[in-house]
């Protein structure tokens, strides 16, 4: 049996090829990146600010506030109300109020019984004590009732006085008490009050304007009288 040498490959007894170096991918630059993207933002932002600013209105800042000072009111009697530049304030005295610096109030106080004080009060800074004495009114004197008149005795009627019936009207301005025959009968208008035919006192009183009248009328059945006073003149 014949030995047989091994066989190697051609590729094997070949020596390899050396293979030329692998280049590395060149990287691109960032720079650009971060220096324009802000730079780009920026003016967006910018544009922005300077559209907003023509197409809304550009709301004015509210002035500071004025420096207050404080009143400390009272009066004598306290609980009077309070009005301050005429209008009603919510607390009776003593109270404290406040205004501007520099400014005056115009204060009222009011209590029953008492007249009321007005005041033109300056506001200083701080607070400042302001007190004010009410003046008691004095008591209206009672009204006095007016006199009553005297009944007169009823009048003696005539024998020969016609029968039937009449209307009394009378009209007084402004008013007045209407007495027939002494016996009150009511204030004026009086309109078609029967009363019989024949003469009659009528009485007209208004105590207010010191006027008094008295008026004798004969009455005629059937047709009435009319008696009219204008005592406004």
């Amino acid at each position: 049996m014949l030995d047989r040498a091994p066989v190697a490959p051609t590729g094997m007894r070949e020596r390899p090829q050396k293979m030329p170096p692998m280049a590395r991918p060149r990287r691109a630059s960032t720079w650009g990146r971060w220096v324009a993207g802000p730079l780009i933002a920026v003016l967006i932002a910018g544009g922005t600010v300077a559209l907003a600013g023509v197409i809304l209105p550009r709301v004015p800042k509210p002035p500071p506030p004025k420096p207050q000072g404080r009143l400390r009111l009272s009066s004598e009697p306290q609980g009077a109300s309070i009005l301050l530049d005429g209008k009603v304030y919510p607390h009776f005295t003593p109270t404290i109020v406040e205004g501007d610096v520099g400014g005056t109030l115009h204060v009222t106080f009011k209590l029953d019984g008492y007249a009321s004080k007005e005041a033109e009060v300056y506001i200083a800074e701080g607070e400042h004590p302001f007190a004010t004495k009410l003046e008691k009114l004095a008591a209206p004197p009672p009204t006095p009732e007016p006199p009553r008149p005297k009944p007169h005795p009823p009048t003696v009627k005539e024998p020969k006085e016609p029968a039937g019936k009449s209307a009394l009207s009378v009209i007084v301005r402004p008013w007045a008490i209407v007495y027939v025959d002494g016996t009150r009968l009511r204030q004026t208008p009086v309109t078609d009050f029967e009363l019989p035919a024949g003469k009659h006192t009528i009485e007209l009183v208004n105590e207010s304007k010191s006027r008094r009248e008295k008026i004798t009328v004969t009455l005629k059945p059937g047709e009435p009288e009319v008696i009219r006073r204008e005592w406004d003149k």
